[in-house]
């Protein structure tokens, strides 16, 4: 079984940190990003992934399982608890236009037969995204069996879809055929090389 790349860009992290490149607050930081916790049950960073628009870093996404995976079927269809943090890194984001994006990814990942079955539920899910985002809000996404999919806006809950199923529609929208790009699909399964790992981390801490 492949090693998870968190796992070896790790040690390259530490080493930053002993000669002072990171400071002691940021060293914390770095600590409790490796793992959350989804009603009582801890979750494991497993890749960072970034998006781009327009040549600028549009957001940097975080991925939290259970069980770490570098195989991206295997975490769509995974029934354990799942995390996905997306935490804006530009000034100004229209969130409807966050929402026809996530609209869009969500189409051309999954089959008709699937999106009709849930289309109640597509065009719920998709009203949750309103207002403006600024630079340093989080969207996360988790999922539990017995809750299905819960979305909050940094510490507002926007809503939640209980529908059976529906986590594996949305976790395609990220790690399906056609990801928002291939570098952010690579990044969340844990394949990023250690250097572009560590950079993600960094930008990810200095959003906050």
């Amino acid at each position: 079984m492949r090693k998870n790349k968190i796992t070896n860009w790790l040690s390259g992290i530490f080493l930053i940190f002993s000669v002072g490149t990171l400071t002691a607050a940021t060293n914390e930081q770095l600590y409790e990003l490796q793992k959350n916790e989804i009603e009582g049950t801890e979750v494991f960073l497993n890749g960072m992934g970034a998006v781009k628009k327009l040549n600028a870093t549009y957001y940097i996404a975080a991925l939290y399982l259970q069980e770490k995976s570098g195989v991206d079927s295997d975490i769509v269809f995974m029934e354990g608890k799942k995390r996905l943090i997306l935490k804006f890194s530009l000034d100004r984001v229209s969130a409807r236009g966050f929402g026809r994006e996530m609209a869009g990814a969500l189409k051309i990942n999954n089959v008709p037969e699937e999106l009709a079955v849930y289309r109640n539920d597509l065009r719920k899910f998709i009203g949750f995204f309103k207002g403006i985002y600024q630079k340093g809000d989080t969207l996360t996404f988790d999922y539990s069996p017995k809750r299905g999919v819960t979305v909050r806006h940094n510490d507002e809950t926007l809503g939640n879809i209980s529908t059976k199923g529906f986590d594996k529609l949305l976790f395609k929208s990220w790690l399906g055929e056609k990801p928002f790009s291939n570098s952010f699909k690579r990044g969340l399964v844990g394949a990023n090389e250690d250097k572009e790992a560590i950079d993600l981390l960094r930008q990810y801490v200095d959003l906050n």
